[in-house]
């Protein structure tokens, strides 16, 4: 029988940490927290139907941003995983005092990031990111932002790879409706993965705000779909994953 009182553990001091940033906002400038239901099937390796729960926290302060994810998700044959991506951005603009714009990037940040998973139970997941990321200035996007890392896999020893990241939010509306268009894609090079082999992941997202529809406050309910697009998925070469998944978000 799995243990899985570790990742019991993990998904509680989440939710505290989670908690306490919001109760504490007034630390920060501004803080954005949702929380994600998605189901879909075709998934390659384990279980080919699978629904996830992924909570999410992103702030700003005085001297940067921080952004975490944790995916958990309930396998039938490895039981339970917990997967978190966590990011810190340190603002050159903001440290420095000086203009960092050039073109169409009004900012730029050092960032760190730590990607860290429970499975394989026997050696678990982990991963360091170190670079920069390029805020672009723009008046139809939410955000709009590119990061350039070197990247870590702790099992692969004394080699490194390199992952380049866009990240977007677009609002837009169509019929009176009010959608919103957001995602990112990793681009993986080199030594990302113990085969070498380059990867993509791409999670676009197409959500409806059901929350205005009803006539509630409006960006705080949506409804939509997320397409899943791995190449090499795992950095496994000729695995590729093409998986749609109905989903519901609701920001707090």
């Amino acid at each position: 029988m799995i243990d899985t009182t570790p990742v019991k553990k993990l998904a509680l001091f989440g939710f505290l940490s989670l908690s306490s940033l919001t109760v504490n906002a007034d630390v920060f400038d501004w803080t954005s927290n949702n929380i994600q239901v998605l189901y879909g099937n075709d998934f390659k390796l384990g279980d080919k139907d699978r629904a996830t729960v992924t909570v999410e926290h992103s702030d700003g302060w005085l001297y940067g941003s921080n952004f975490f994810f944790v995916d958990i998700v309930s396998h039938n044959d490895i039981g339970v995983e917990f997967y978190s991506e966590l990011y810190s951005y340190l603002s050159l603009s903001k440290i420095t005092g000086l203009n960092w714009s050039l073109g169409p990037v009004k900012d730029v940040a050092v960032m760190a990031g730590l990607n860290i998973g429970n499975k394989p139970e026997r050696d678990s997941f982990k991963a360091y990111l170190l670079g920069l990321n390029f805020d672009f200035a723009n008046p139809w996007f939410n955000y709009l932002q590119v990061s350039v890392s070197a990247y870590k896999d702790d099992n692969i020893r004394g080699k490194y790879g390199v992952q380049i990241t866009p990240v977007w939010s677009l609002p837009f509306e169509l019929g009176g409706l009010k959608f919103k268009f957001r995602g990112f894609t990793d681009f993986n090079l080199g030594n990302t993965n113990a085969a070498g082999a380059f990867s993509i992941l791409s999670q676009p997202q197409l959500l409806l705000d059901v929350g205005n529809l009803a006539g509630w406050k409006s960006d705080k309910l949506y409804i939509g779909t997320e397409y899943q697009h791995w190449h090499n998925k795992y950095g496994l070469p000729g695995i590729n994953e093409h998986v749609v998944q109905a989903m519901v978000i609701g920001f707090f």
